[in-house]
Protein backbone atom coordinates (compact mmCIF):
# COMPACT_ATOMS: atom_id res chain seq x y z
CA UNK A 1 0.00 0.00 0.00
CA UNK A 2 2.84 2.46 0.23
CA UNK A 3 3.13 2.95 -3.34
CA UNK A 4 -0.86 3.65 -3.54
CA UNK A 5 -0.48 7.51 -5.06
CA UNK A 6 1.31 5.85 -8.26
CA UNK A 7 -1.70 3.64 -8.68
CA UNK A 8 -4.68 6.23 -7.96
CA UNK A 9 -4.40 9.88 -8.55
CA UNK A 10 -5.78 12.79 -10.16
CA UNK A 11 -5.79 11.44 -13.72
CA UNK A 12 -6.85 8.05 -13.27
CA UNK A 13 -10.66 8.48 -11.52
CA UNK A 14 -13.44 9.57 -12.70
CA UNK A 15 -15.97 9.40 -9.60
CA UNK A 16 -18.59 12.04 -10.11
CA UNK A 17 -20.31 12.89 -6.29
CA UNK A 18 -23.81 15.56 -6.34
CA UNK A 19 -25.26 16.61 -3.14
CA UNK A 20 -28.54 17.85 -3.32
CA UNK A 21 -30.77 19.83 -0.77
CA UNK A 22 -33.76 20.41 -2.20
CA UNK A 23 -36.61 23.70 -1.18
CA UNK A 24 -38.01 21.51 1.78
CA UNK A 25 -34.97 20.52 3.39
CA UNK A 26 -35.39 16.66 1.61
CA UNK A 27 -30.92 15.72 1.49
CA UNK A 28 -29.82 13.21 -1.44
CA UNK A 29 -26.31 12.29 -2.70
CA UNK A 30 -25.44 10.28 -5.21
CA UNK A 31 -21.80 9.01 -6.74
CA UNK A 32 -21.15 8.32 -10.51
CA UNK A 33 -17.97 5.99 -11.60
CA UNK A 34 -16.36 3.62 -14.00
CA UNK A 35 -13.43 3.13 -11.47
CA UNK A 36 -10.27 2.90 -11.40
CA UNK A 37 -8.35 2.41 -14.48
CA UNK A 38 -6.56 -1.46 -14.37
CA UNK A 39 -8.96 -2.50 -11.78
CA UNK A 40 -9.89 -5.85 -11.73
CA UNK A 41 -12.92 -7.22 -13.74
CA UNK A 42 -15.50 -8.03 -11.55
CA UNK A 43 -14.61 -5.87 -8.69
CA UNK A 44 -17.25 -3.88 -7.11
CA UNK A 45 -15.93 -0.32 -5.83
CA UNK A 46 -17.26 2.30 -2.86
CA UNK A 47 -19.55 4.02 -5.04
CA UNK A 48 -22.79 1.42 -4.43
CA UNK A 49 -21.62 0.45 -1.13
CA UNK A 50 -23.82 2.87 1.32
CA UNK A 51 -21.41 5.11 3.16
CA UNK A 52 -18.84 4.64 1.29
CA UNK A 53 -18.70 6.50 -2.08
CA UNK A 54 -22.23 8.48 -0.65
CA UNK A 55 -24.62 9.26 2.25
CA UNK A 56 -27.24 11.28 3.28
CA UNK A 57 -29.66 12.17 6.00
CA UNK A 58 -32.27 14.55 5.78
CA UNK A 59 -31.95 15.76 9.35
CA UNK A 60 -28.23 16.59 8.97
CA UNK A 61 -26.74 16.28 5.61
CA UNK A 62 -24.61 14.38 3.59
CA UNK A 63 -21.33 13.50 2.18
CA UNK A 64 -19.83 12.34 -0.96
CA UNK A 65 -16.17 10.76 -1.68
CA UNK A 66 -13.41 10.17 -4.62
CA UNK A 67 -10.49 8.08 -4.73
CA UNK A 68 -9.17 4.66 -3.36
CA UNK A 69 -12.42 3.31 -3.43
CA UNK A 70 -10.62 -0.20 -2.26
CA UNK A 71 -9.70 1.72 0.76
CA UNK A 72 -12.47 3.74 1.64
CA UNK A 73 -15.19 1.28 1.05
CA UNK A 74 -13.39 -0.21 4.90
CA UNK A 75 -13.94 2.92 6.27
CA UNK A 76 -17.54 4.53 5.00
CA UNK A 77 -16.05 7.74 4.93
CA UNK A 78 -19.09 9.46 3.79
CA UNK A 79 -21.54 7.57 6.31
CA UNK A 80 -19.02 8.87 9.22
CA UNK A 81 -18.87 12.14 7.96
CA UNK A 82 -22.58 12.72 8.11
CA UNK A 83 -22.23 11.42 11.70
CA UNK A 84 -20.32 13.64 12.61
CA UNK A 85 -22.78 16.29 11.81
CA UNK A 86 -25.11 14.27 13.76
CA UNK A 87 -22.65 14.84 16.61
CA UNK A 88 -22.49 18.68 15.89
CA UNK A 89 -19.48 18.43 13.75
CA UNK A 90 -18.89 21.52 10.76
CA UNK A 91 -18.75 20.27 7.43
CA UNK A 92 -15.37 20.79 7.29
CA UNK A 93 -14.47 19.13 10.33
CA UNK A 94 -16.79 16.07 9.60
CA UNK A 95 -14.59 15.86 6.05
CA UNK A 96 -11.30 16.05 8.01
CA UNK A 97 -12.44 13.53 10.44
CA UNK A 98 -13.41 10.98 7.65
CA UNK A 99 -10.09 11.22 5.89
CA UNK A 100 -8.05 11.06 8.76
CA UNK A 101 -9.34 8.16 10.14
CA UNK A 102 -8.05 6.73 6.59
CA UNK A 103 -4.71 8.34 6.65
CA UNK A 104 -4.28 7.47 10.11
CA UNK A 105 -4.00 3.54 8.82
CA UNK A 106 -3.17 4.78 5.06
CA UNK A 107 -0.80 7.31 4.86
CA UNK A 108 -0.60 7.10 1.16
CA UNK A 109 -4.44 6.74 0.46
CA UNK A 110 -5.09 9.09 -2.40
CA UNK A 111 -9.00 10.44 -2.07
CA UNK A 112 -11.11 13.43 -0.90
CA UNK A 113 -14.60 13.89 0.40
CA UNK A 114 -17.28 16.98 0.23
CA UNK A 115 -19.84 17.27 2.98
CA UNK A 116 -22.95 19.46 3.39
CA UNK A 117 -25.10 20.11 5.65
CA UNK A 118 -28.57 20.52 5.84
CA UNK A 119 -28.24 24.03 5.88
CA UNK A 120 -26.01 24.22 2.68
CA UNK A 121 -22.98 24.88 4.60
CA UNK A 122 -19.86 22.75 2.73
CA UNK A 123 -17.20 21.54 3.46
CA UNK A 124 -14.21 18.83 2.20
CA UNK A 125 -10.53 17.46 2.88
CA UNK A 126 -8.63 15.36 1.15
CA UNK A 127 -5.13 13.37 1.26
CA UNK A 128 -2.42 11.97 -1.21
CA UNK A 129 -3.02 15.47 -2.92
CA UNK A 130 -1.90 19.20 -2.91
CA UNK A 131 -5.40 20.33 -3.58
CA UNK A 132 -8.76 19.29 -4.06
CA UNK A 133 -11.61 21.16 -6.26
CA UNK A 134 -15.06 20.92 -6.09
CA UNK A 135 -17.93 22.78 -7.35
CA UNK A 136 -21.05 24.54 -5.39
CA UNK A 137 -24.32 26.01 -7.07
CA UNK A 138 -26.81 27.31 -4.91
CA UNK A 139 -28.91 30.00 -4.81
CA UNK A 140 -26.52 32.38 -2.85
CA UNK A 141 -24.35 32.22 -5.82
CA UNK A 142 -25.50 32.74 -9.45
CA UNK A 143 -23.22 30.71 -11.37
CA UNK A 144 -21.84 27.58 -10.19
CA UNK A 145 -18.20 28.12 -7.94
CA UNK A 146 -15.25 26.23 -7.83
CA UNK A 147 -13.26 25.78 -4.30
CA UNK A 148 -10.30 24.20 -3.67
CA UNK A 149 -9.30 22.74 0.06
CA UNK A 150 -5.77 21.91 0.95
CA UNK A 151 -5.08 18.83 1.44
CA UNK A 152 -1.74 18.70 2.83
CA UNK A 153 -2.24 18.76 6.63
CA UNK A 154 -4.58 15.63 6.73
CA UNK A 155 -1.84 13.07 5.90
CA UNK A 156 -0.23 11.52 9.09
CA UNK A 157 3.58 10.93 8.17
CA UNK A 158 5.33 7.45 9.64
Amino acid sequence: MNNIQSIYNSKNHDTIGMIVISENGHVVAGTSTNGAKFKIPGRVGDSPIPGAGAYADSEFGAAVATGDGDVMMRFLPSFLAVEQLRLGASPSKAAKIAITRIAEKFPSFFGGIVVADKKGNVGAACNGMDQFPFSVASDEYPNTIIKYVNCTSVSKKK
